[in-house]
């Protein structure tokens, strides 16, 4: 059954495939043979603000305490939300 396996050619296809490089290593971008302009790599400054790094550790900045409170208030009836003027306000932001 193994000489049928490593006999197959999609095997043999599989094998040949040039191996990926990891993501962290920079390639070299290629540049034309023709002597025309070459590609750069440019890099991206990236700020991760620190609301961002507590989220990814795992800390929560939801204050739990006042979503319940307001939990129980939908649920009693006792916050009513006028839906014309939250539309209004959504309108107001997008401009």
């Amino acid at each position: 059954m193994k000489g049928i396996i490593s006999s197959h050619s999609a095997l043999h296809a599989y094998q040949r495939q040039t191996a990926v490089d990891p993501v962290s290593v920079p390639q070299t971008p290629p540049t034309s043979e023709s002597g025309g302009s070459s590609t750069s790599i440019r890099a991206a400054r990236v700020s991760i603000s620190a609301e961002a790094r507590a989220l990814a550790a795992g800390q929560s900045t939801i204050d739990q305490a006042k979503v319940e409170r307001l939990r129980q208030s939908i649920e009693a009836g006792g916050l009513k939300f006028d839906s014309q003027l939250i539309a209004q306000r959504m309108i107001d932001q997008g401009e």
